[in-house]
């Protein structure tokens, strides 16, 4: 598929590149030709004039003869009766080139005779008693114009030679970004896929192991039902995370912006999984100093905080810690949220925040994670124009930091 678009790419780029040189060429080209050819009309049309001021002035001073060009007057029979005197053809081919003259029954034109080309030009007297038949070389012109059109020919096929190269260099660099998302969308969807297949795998034997036992009680099932809850509740999220980061991809999620306080929003949000913690006897210890107020969307930003609170409990032992502080800059508003579990190994943290990447698998899929917190998270600071990134913990664990500007406009829609 990316090779035919390859082809495809440069294909397009020689043939736009052959149509702008063809047309801008053919222009010059034209405008030279019509110049030479208006150019070589004016001065035949000098050399009747001054051939009849001649006429008329035989004793006058000399004038300018220019090369290349003669003339021959006939009278009303038809014979010659003058004739310039600086005709560089002989008499028998003077014969031949005003029988081409008369032959082609125009008042202008082109004659060739011994590999010489040349423009004649008819013009009568005004009592109409004799014709002045004015002929000019133009072989020069002729070469000249064919040279320009070889040069136009050599320069085009050369100009498309490197345009062919340097579009295919310019397609493989083009196609990389498309490469990576297309083999990131491959990814997305077998992993999506994979993540699907689980719990629906789950939820299926644990109701067959119901229907084998039909005739048992609800309470004596309870096991198998709560199975299935649990799956469903992780599979419900996991379709929510999915349509997430879908709508976000197309630049459908809207963001409110609107001023708010952010201390009050991270208390909110972190009330909730308290009593997860305690479960665990992780202790939450939150740091939020000065309560000040940004612009932004409340609910993603308590969304945000859910998923690094999630994650720090998880991952944190028992009897562990987890802090969240808050501080404010002049600009900006830092989040630190860290935990006293392994940490991310170096290698590790520029992938945490892609979609699917589980540190720990086997404690991911037992909590029911599925690998797209991260991504949200990291989408969500992006959305704000801040960052997020992740660091080792002073003594253990890991510290996530999140960088929000306090300043955004009212109301960004995508």
């Amino acid at each position: 598929m990316f090779r035919s678009l390859r082809i495809k790419l440069t294909l397009i780029n020689i043939i736009v590149l052959g149509l702008i040189l063809t047309f801008v060429f053919s222009g010059i080209y034209i405008l030279m030709a019509r110049g030479t050819v208006a150019e070589t009309e004016r001065t035949m049309r000098l050399i009747a004039m001054q051939s009849r001021i001649a006429e008329r002035a035989p004793e006058g001073p000399p004038r300018k003869h220019i090369q290349g060009s003669f003339y021959v007057r006939k009278d009303r029979t038809g014979n010659i009766a003058v004739k310039s005197q600086n005709i560089p053809v002989n008499d028998g081919e003077l014969e031949i080139l005003l029988e081409k003259t008369e032959k082609q029954g125009k008042d202008e034109g082109d004659i060739k005779i011994n590999n010489e080309a040349y423009r004649f030009l008819k013009s009568f007297s005004p009592d109409k008693k004799s014709l002045t038949i004015v002929y000019l070389n133009i072989q020069r012109e002729r070469e000249f114009l064919t040279r320009l059109a070889t040069i136009f020919i050599i320069i085009g096929l050369g100009s498309m030679g490197l345009a062919f190269f340097g579009s295919l260099f310019l397609a493989d660099k083009a196609l990389i970004p498309i490469k990576e998302a297309w083999e990131k969308q491959k990814s997305f969807v077998a992993d999506a896929s994979h993540e699907l297949r689980t719990p629906l795998s789950s939820i299926q034997t644990n109701l067959e192991v119901v229907l084998d036992n039909s005739e048992e009680s609800v309470e004596s099932q309870r096991k198998w039902l709560n199975n299935i809850l649990f799956e469903n509740k992780r599979m419900s999220k996991l379709v929510d995370d999915l349509l997430l980061l879908a709508r976000a991809d197309s630049q459908q999620e809207d963001m409110i912006m609107i001023p708010f306080n952010l201390g009050r929003a991270i208390a909110e949000a972190v009330s909730p999984l308290e009593p997860i913690a305690a479960k665990k006897d992780i202790e939450i210890d939150m740091q939020l100093h000065e309560h000040k107020s940004i612009v932004g969307d409340e609910s993603h930003i308590k969304q945000l905080i859910v998923i690094l609170v999630d994650n720090a409990i998880k991952y944190s032992a028992a009897n562990g810690l987890v802090e969240i502080e808050l501080n404010n800059h002049s600009s900006y508003a830092e989040i630190l949220v860290s935990d006293t579990g392994e940490g991310v190994k170096e290698e590790e943290k520029a992938k945490i925040f892609e979609r699917f990447y589980r540190v720990d698998k086997a404690r991911s899929r037992e909590s029911g994670g599925s690998g797209l917190g991260l991504s949200i998270a990291q989408w969500i600071a992006r959305e704000h124009g801040g960052s997020i990134s992740v660091s080792n913990g002073k003594i253990k664990g890991s510290v996530f930091k999140v960088t929000l500007p306090k300043n955004q406009s009212k109301k960004r829609k995508k």
